[in-house]
């Protein structure tokens, strides 16, 4: 395996693939700051800088070639410098958990989702762009990998109940969480939705 590869899978495979399972446990996160948000914002520095520390690809040669891309690269600027220059450049970071809606309004944890909020492009799931932006720069690299990304979904019975843990292990402070319920659509995508229904909220918290 070359320099490239290892450089990959140590800065980016193993990091994604890390962050993509801990999202899956039902931990109760305060919305704009934890260690989740830090760890995606360290994610997205990475994949922006990579063509250019392996192969002196600047980034801002590459963005036209992938919106994904793209994105992450503005997601670093921002979470590095706050304010830039273009304001519509300009992104931050939140983190909600997410239940999935069934059609007699009993839920279920699939995992607490990092969402780009971009002042020009809108709301995006962190995964799933950091996910694409990556695989765009493992094919300009042209790395050899059998890395097969895939986001995970907790896997556990609908109930009438929602039950979620504010610890301290993943965050210094907690003011509160956001809840997302979604349901897929025909094509198997998840769009939010109301619940539609009552459910009994159950949290148990460390501060």
């Amino acid at each position: 395996m070359d320099e490239n590869a290892i450089r990959f899978i140590t800065e980016i495979v193993k990091p994604w693939e890390t962050l993509n399972l801990e999202l899956g446990r039902a931990f109760s996160m305060n919305p704009d700051m934890n260690d989740f948000i830090a760890r995606a914002s360290s994610l997205a520095v990475s994949i922006k800088h990579i063509p250019e520390a392996c192969a002196k690809m600047k980034p801002e040669a590459l963005i036209s070639e992938s919106r994904s891309y793209e994105i992450i690269s503005d997601l670093a600027d921002s979470s590095k410098h706050g304010a830039l220059r273009d304001p519509g450049r300009e992104c931050k970071l939140a983190v909600a958990s997410m239940f999935e809606r069934n059609p007699d309004a009993k839920v279920r944890f699939l995992r607490n989702r990092i969402s780009i909020n971009h002042k020009t492009h809108g709301k995006i799931d962190f995964m799933q762009c950091s996910l694409e932006g990556a695989l765009f720069v493992l094919q300009k690299l042209g790395i050899r990998t059998d890395w097969s990304p895939k986001i995970f979904n907790h896997s556990s019975p609908f109930s009438d109940e929602i039950r979620a843990h504010a610890g301290r292990t993943r965050q210094i402070m907690w003011t509160g969480m956001q809840l997302e319920i979604v349901q897929a659509d025909e094509k198997g995508e998840y769009v939010n939705v109301d619940l539609n229904g009552t459910v009994k909220f159950v949290l148990t918290s460390e501060f």
